[in-house]
This record gives structure tokens, C-alpha cells and sequence, in this order.
């Protein structure tokens, strides 16, 4: 007969049977007995956030640079109802994450921290798993993980606090909790369409989205470009691709480089694989106007998301580049010509920087600490206006190392996100570009959760004493500017007050303590770029 368990005892095993991966929480009534048994009997990695919310967004982190499912754990009430903005962020940017949260006692009618946690997690768009009862904790909290893999959101375990001591059966086998992914090939009729829009292209251009960037997909997406020859680009989730390849064209949408842009222009086909085609992608419509659009997804719900396309198809990045390769092949189909219409490499980049004046120029203090920075990070952006030139100007070795923050428009989600990403990738250095208002709302706690975890983080935190979008509004409508302006105190001090450690640049001279400070680096190290709102480029 089998041992006899608590209900917490089930749930501790069960996340430890994950494999190495790590919780992030905030422990409470309902979940410190499960946390401690995960921790003190099975060597699970708990690592303690500063607040819910930032708990989640961990979780999220590490499932964007990991792509395992990411593991969160709260008590319930308000607890529960702090992790609401991560749980939209998350399910905007389509990330799986577990997020294992206590419940109330449904006779406990007095509890202060009683609330409709059902509703509030649906609301949000998430996914909802009940423990239903003491005997199926192990199954339940399998589907949830499942769940979140194949639905590719965040998925909210719920389980009532008055069930953990219940007693139930020891699970005899680990029940399966990840999902294998078939190899798809798209239909005939589809394919042959995708085949014909594609043969008939004279300046077709590949794109490459977040869900083709493994190393098998991207291989073939470069034998398909080489094969019609055609330029390639990817959205901005896939930013760094094919950034050692020829005819590259870097990020396709509104963050595109001048050149690029021209070449987009005057293509008459896309032909996008794993990519969403939202409004960013497409420059709110300019970039597929007028064009023939070919969209691979590996699943149905991914064709039509954002730009409805010419032709769907559904299958494996590999696979249909190999059925398209072949038929134009057969055909006999001659390549497009359009790289010889462009230069082989430069065309993705930007313009360099015109430092001048009294005051730091944003643009130039980037592409500087693009050199100083080690080239091996992980890149992280919290939203606000700082978040454009950064994605431009900063560069990631490939994809799987860059997480934006921003899908829920937030700002302040980017530290607890960089985080979770230093415990994916605990030999990267992970690097964080900020706002001043952000770090105000969300960094400030989580700076020391940076610290006490020992994580290899760097901040570049972009202080104008503003929030940045609210002074570009007002100033363009010719108003006073003087609500969206903050007297914030020195940073560099407080991040050495959290256990961290500070520098400040304020003249491009300082730029030398700031590459001392970068490879002696022994904690979180935060660099406050003292910037004028006036000068502050928005796009």
C-alpha cells in the first residue's frame, strides 16, 4: 500500500519533478508549507522576490530565455491580486507560466483576504486549474503546467489552504507534465498557393518571428532566402537572428533601419514563419500594403493574429521550407534577383549618433555601452520612452537572449522579468535597460532581490526625472510639461545602499568608470545615465 502524504508534500514533489526548474514567490499561510518541503527536502531552488508581482514577472523572465515553463507561487487575497499585471503581460506576450496560488477556505467567510480569485484570473486572460480535491492534486497541477506549454499563456493553479494537510496516496509514477511538439507539414492545397505567390515574387523578402528562431529553423529559413534570393529580417522578439548573415536587414517594423525601411518598401511579397504580422511588424499596415503575404505558423491560432495574409499555412518551420525548396525545384523556378538590388551587409544599421552640447546624448551613450557591455548578455527592456534606441542600438547574440517587457504597455516590469532571465542563464550577464519612473515603480524592491540571489545584473538606468511619453505629450501640445516631472533622489547611491553597487555618468568622460566598474563587477551594478528630457528621442 502506498505511504500516506500531506497535500503539500504531493505539490513539493511534483515541482521538483519539473527538473531544476526554479520557484519564484512570495511565501504565505497557504503556500510556506509547500515551499519549505520543496526547498528543505527535495534541493528546489525557491528564489524569494520582494512582491508578488514581481514574483510572477520572474517566472515569466526565465520561461522567455529558458522555454520551459516558468514556476510562481503565491498566498491568496491580495496577494493574488498583485500578480494581475504580469498575468496580462504574460498572456499578451504569450509566454507558459504556472502560477501556483493559495485560496481561501470556501466556509471562512471572515477571512480578510477572501476574494473571487476565479474571476479575477480570467479576467486577466490567463488559464484557471482547480485542485478539485485532495486525490488529484498530482493530476491537477500536471494539466496546469501542461496547459500553460500548450496553450502558451499563463495559467493560474488555485488551491484552497484548508486541503493541504489532508492526507492522500503517494503517486506511485510522476505523472507527464511536458507536451512533444509533432512535425507538421502544411497541407497540398496551401502549399502549392504559398509555392505559386512565392515563384512569382520579384522582391520577396524572408521573415523570421520568435517561434522559428531555434537553430534548425533559422538554418532553413537562410537556405530559403539564399535559395529566392531575397533579403531576410526578422520582428523584433527574433531581434539578433541573422545577425552574422548576408543581406540581413535586422528588425522589420517600426523600429527598421533607414536603408532597411527602403527595402521593405519596395518588396511585393513577405513570407513570414512563426511570426505574428501585429501592427509593429507590419508599421501599422505600410509594410504589407500592396504585397502578397505567405504566413507559416505551427499552429492554426497563430495564421491571422495580427495581418490576415494571403495564404496560411500551418506546419513546422523546417519542414515547409524544405516542401517549398523542393517544388520550386522541380519547377524549375528562378531565383528573384532582388539581392542584387542591395548592399550585402550594413543595411540594418542605424545612424550614428551627433553628440554635441552640455548634456549626454542618449543615442551615443547607447551605441558607447553597446561596446562596453559584455557581449554574452542576456538583454532585457522595461517599457518607456528610454526602450526604443535601446532595442536598436544594443545587440543580443540571439533571440532566446532577449526579452522585452512592454506587451501589456507596463513600465516598471523589467527587473523582476531580467531576474528570472539570470536564473535561465546563470553564466550570462544579464543587462537591463530602465526607466527612471520604472525603476521607481517596479526596481527599486527588486534591485535587492538582484542582491540577495548574488545574480550577475546590470542596470542602465535612463534618468531624465521624468516619465518620458507624458513630457513628449505635453511639451508637443505646447503645455507645461511640469506634471510629468520628478525631483527622484541619485540612484547610484541607493543601489549601493541595497547592496549593489552604483555609478553615475554625467559627461562622456565618466564612461571610464563605468568600464572599470563593468569588469570588476562582484554584485547587481546599476549605471545611472543623468539625461535631459528635452533631448530625449521618443522613436
Amino acid at each position: 500500500m502506498a505511504a500516506k502524504v500531506k497535500v503539500f508534500e504531493v505539490l513539493a514533489e511534483m515541482l521538483a519533478a519539473t527538473g531544476n526548474v526554479p520557484v519564484f514567490g512570495v511565501t504565505g499561510d497557504a503556500n510556506v508549507y509547500m515551499i519549505d518541503c520543496f526547498s528543505r527536502v527535495h534541493g528546489g531552488r525557491f528564489i524569494a522576490a520582494a512582491n508578488e508581482n514581481g514574483a510572477a514577472l520572474m517566472a515569466l523572465g526565465y520561461a522567455s530565455v529558458s522555454g520551459r515553463v516558468g514556476l510562481a507561487t503565491v498566498t491568496h487575497g491580495p496577494a493574488l491580486t498583485n500578480t494581475l499585471t504580469a498575468l496580462a503581460e504574460g498572456v499578451k506576450a504569450g509566454t507558459p507560466m504556472v502560477l501556483l496560488c493559495g485560496d481561501t477556505a470556501p466556509g471562512d467567510r471572515e477571512n480578510l483576504q477572501k476574494i473571487a480569485q476565479h474571476e479575477l484570473i480570467l479576467a486577466t486572460g490567463a488559464g484557471f486549474e482547480q485542485l478539485n480535491k485532495p486525490e488529484t492534486a498530482a493530476a491537477d497541477l500536471a494539466r496546469a503546467i501542461r496547459r500553460a506549454q500548450a496553450e502558451r499563456r499563463p495559467v493560474a493553479f488555485n488551491f484552497r489552504t484548508d486541503l493541504q494537510h489532508q492526507l492522500v496516496e503517494r503517486p506511485i509514477e510522476p505523472l507527464p507534465m511536458n507536451i512533444a511538439r509533432p512535425a507538421v507539414t502544411p497541407g497540398d492545397d496551401d502549399l502549392d498557393n504559398a509555392v505559386g505567390i512565392i515563384a512569382s515574387a520579384k522582391r520577396p523578402i524572408v521573415l523570421a518571428g520568435r517561434d522559428a528562431i531555434d537553430s534548425e529553423s533559422s538554418q532553413a529559413l537562410i537556405r530559403l532566402a539564399e535559395r529566392i534570393e531575397a533579403p531576410l529580417a526578422t520582428t523584433l522578439r527574433a531581434k539578433g537572428l541573422f545577425g552574422h548573415a548576408g543581406y540581413n536587414l535586422g528588425i522589420m517594423g517600426t523600429l527598421s533601419a533607414p536603408a532597411a525601411i527602403d527595402a521593405i518598401m519596395r518588396s511585393d511579397c513577405i513570407v513570414a514563419f512563426g511570426a505574428g504580422l501585429n501592427f509593429h511588424t507590419t508599421s501599422e499596415g505600410a509594410f504589407v500594403e500592396g504585397k502578397r503575404v505567405v504566413q507559416v505558423s505551427p499552429d492554426a491560432a497563430g495564421i491571422g493574429r495580427g495581418h490576415t495574409p494571403d495564404v496560411g499555412l500551418v506546419g513546422g518551420t523546417v519542414e515547409t521550407v524544405n516542401r517549398i525548396i523542393y517544388w520550386l525545384d522541380e519547377a524549375e523556378i528562378a531565383p528573384s534577383g532582388f539581392r542584387g538590388e542591395l548592399p550585402t551587409d550594413g543595411i540594418a544599421d542605424y545612424p550614428e549618433a551627433q553628440p554635441g552640447g552640455e548634456h549626454l546624448d542618449y543615442i551615443d551613450m547607447l551605441s558607447r555601452l553597446n561596446d562596453l557591455l559584455p557581449s554574452d548578455r542576456v538583454f532585457v527592456t522595461d517599457a518607456g520612452r528610454h526602450m526604443v534606441k535601446a532595442m536598436q542600438y544594443l545587440e543580443v547574440e540571439h533571440p532566446r537572449f532577449y526579452v522585452q517587457t512592454a506587451s501589456f504597455g507596463s513600465i516598471g516590469l523589467g527587473i523582476a522579468q531580467a531576474i528570472g532571465a539570470a536564473a535561465a542563464e546563470p553564466d550570462r550577464p544579464v543587462v537591463l535597460t530602465t526607466g527612471d519612473g520604472g525603476f521607481m515603480l517596479g526596481g527599486l524592491t527588486e534591485f535587492n532581490t538582484a542582491v540577495r540571489h548574488g545574480l550577475d545584473l546590470i542596470v542602465i538606468l535612463c534618468n531624465d526625472n521624468c516619465y518620458g511619453a507624458e513630457y513628449a505629450i505635453l511639451r508637443d501640445k505646447q503645455m507645461d510639461p511640469a506634471l510629468s516631472l520628478f525631483d527622484w533622489p541619485d540612484f547610484a547611491p541607493l543601489a549601493d545602499a541595497l547592496g549593489g553597487r552604483g555609478v553615475t555618468v554625467r559627461t562622456a568622460e565618466d564612461l571610464d568608470i563605468v568600464r572599470e566598474a563593468i569588469e570588476r563587477r562582484d554584485r547587481p551594478l546599476l549605471i545611472e545615465l543623468k539625461l535631459d528630457p528635452a533631448r530625449m528621442p521618443f522613436w
